[in-house]
């Protein structure tokens, strides 16, 4: 059985951006205080104007340690008096990854288990005024990430909209299944804690965010990467219904392959806890909680065949996401979505300490297609042929972009359409300067344009600035009102399955045919083996 990919290494990328950088400035208390259900909070500008305020830092439940880890998370502990919440909360555990010096200048960030916080950015305090919410949910495999990445809250805040970004559980500690889990939950499910996360997340937002001046009934989920493939969860998900009435997915979704089965995981689960040496018995999940933070990590890091992921487990989903939205099951909400002409190029970039394989003749290619899709590689082959050794490297990026990213996008936004919904499908081209510019539209490249905050090595151009004003243009208008057009905006139909068009956004924004749509046929065919089984 093929399990969806998690969008981690080989093709792992976070989709995580240099951290603000914007001069924070300190207010009197009553200007930036703000009364949640769990306690007083008090923030900071994030800009010259005093009107604009972060807060940072704000717990959303209770830490995830000792006897809650690997809990459902737990409501938040009160405090009393005023929190003071200007700085973050460390990001969930995770490795240091290699992507960190090009994004923020980092060798590794601050980390501790005790990390479930969100953040809020707001233009719309003490108003009798309600903006719309936008939600970010991070990217980074569901193995790393943070909360601050990346830091879009600024860019976007300013365009009439609240935003909140929200760290969780990740890796071992976000998605570890075992027997004696599942036994030990009411509702025979284990896994899915950094999914659960989102939701408890998801739920602070609504009862809360009237205190920020955002909407509590007009709430967009968003994400890219990973990050995208959870708000695609969450679109699926019963637990999910009515958090939110509108989703963003950049560059990952949950209906182009299945989900590990709760069995699948609980086996993984059972070899993890006999490599850390811990006996079955009574005493096993004890013992489990007990092991520090960090040694959990690195030998999770040594599990090369463990996938940690949402999980089918029968509570947070019913059945498999990819059925649902077939089914037309899913939680009926409106939709953007797309994917970057050449997603996987980074995966293999020096730039960010890329490694992922790359076949450099035709017989390697021939040989990678074998391996990947069995009896199908002559199919897919056909599909995406190459003729000569000087071929095999662009066809292959090609074939792996649209079966990781580009096949997915287009199989929402049909499934979404055909409930009635409204699907805004994209297809992002542009293309950077200098060393980027041979790695072409590549993946998570977006995010670099939405929040206005550019790599170390990104050469800045005008060109960069008018896509950005668009991009933000697009995203924040679809949070308003649910259709992305807006004044002084390229017009962008809805999706329709007679035309098959998305929106191209690049240094030409409008509408074109589908990228290579005539290819997915093959993947369309492998899809339904899958689901019938």
């Amino acid at each position: 059985m093929k399990w969806r990919r998690r969008l981690s290494a080989p093709l792992v990328v976070i989709a995580f951006l240099l951290s603000t950088t914007a001069s924070a400035h300190a207010l009197p208390a009553s200007a930036s205080r703000v009364e949640t259900l769990s306690g007083a909070v008090a923030g900071r500008t994030f800009d010259s104007n005093p009107n604009h305020v972060e807060f940072l830092g704000i717990p959303y439940a209770a830490p995830p340690t000792g006897d809650n880890r690997w809990r459902p998370p737990q409501p938040p502990v009160a405090w009393k008096g005023v929190r003071k919440s200007v700085s973050y909360g460390p990001a969930c555990p995770q490795l240091p990854s290699s992507w960190l010096p090009e994004m923020l200048g980092l060798q590794q960030m601050p980390t501790d288990e005790n990390c479930l916080f969100v953040n809020v950015w707001s233009t719309n305090l003490h108003t009798s005024s309600r903006k719309p919410v936008m939600v970010w949910i991070h990217g980074g495999g569901n193995i790393e990430g943070s909360q601050e990445w990346p830091p879009l809250g600024p860019a976007l805040a300013t365009q009439g909209v609240v935003v909140v970004t929200l760290n969780y559980r990740l890796g071992i500690f976000g998605y570890f299944s075992h027997p004696a889990l599942t036994a030990e939950s009411s509702h025979h499910s284990s896994g899915n804690y950094g999914l659960l996360d989102q939701i408890a997340a998801l739920r602070w937002v609504k009862a809360n965010i009237q205190h920020f001046g955002g909407d509590p009934d007009r709430i967009t989920v968003f994400g890219a990467s990973s990050g995208s493939l959870d708000v695609c969860d969450l679109v699926a998900s019963p637990m999910a219904a009515g958090l939110f009435r509108g989703a963003i997915l950049q560059s990952g979704v949950c209906v182009d392959g299945l989900a590990p089965t709760l069995a699948h995981q609980e086996g993984d689960g059972i070899r993890i806890a006999k490599d850390l040496g811990i006996p079955e018995g009574p005493a096993a999940l004890t013992m489990l909680r007990a092991i520090p933070a960090d040694q959990l990590l690195h030998k999770a890091a040594e599990e090369q065949n463990v996938d940690f992921n949402p999980t089918l487990d029968g509570w947070v989903f019913r059945e498999q996401p990819a059925i649902t939205f077939r089914a037309g099951r899913q939680n009926k909400v409106p939709v953007l979505v797309g994917s970057n002409m050449d997603e996987i190029s980074i995966f293999a970039s020096p730039i960010v300490g890329g490694k992922s394989y790359r076949p450099t003749t035709l017989e390697s290619y021939r040989e990678w297609l074998g391996k990947a899709f069995g009896d199908h590689g002559n199919d897919v082959f056909s599909a995406y042929p190459a003729h000569a050794d000087s071929e095999a490297p662009k066809v292959f990026r090609e074939l792996d972009t649209d079966y990781e990213f580009g096949f997915g996008a287009w199989l929402l936004a049909q499934e979404v359409a055909n409930t009635g919904q409204d699907a805004f499908l994209y297809s992002f081209t542009y293309v950077g300067s200098g060393k980027f510019a041979p790695l072409g539209a590549f993946h998570s490249e977006e995010s670099i344009l939405l929040s206005k905050k550019y790599w170390t090595s990104w050469v800045h151009s005008p060109e960069d600035e008018t896509l950005s004003n668009i991009l933000i243009g697009y995203w924040t208008q679809f949070a308003k009102t649910l259709n992305p057009n807006g004044k002084g905006l390229p017009p962008w139909p809805p999706y329709r399955t007679a035309s098959e068009d998305a929106q191209e956004l690049g240094r030409h924004v409008g509408q074109i045919p589908v990228p290579r749509r005539d290819r997915f046929a093959v993947f369309e065919k492998m899809l339904d083996e899958q689901l019938k089984r």
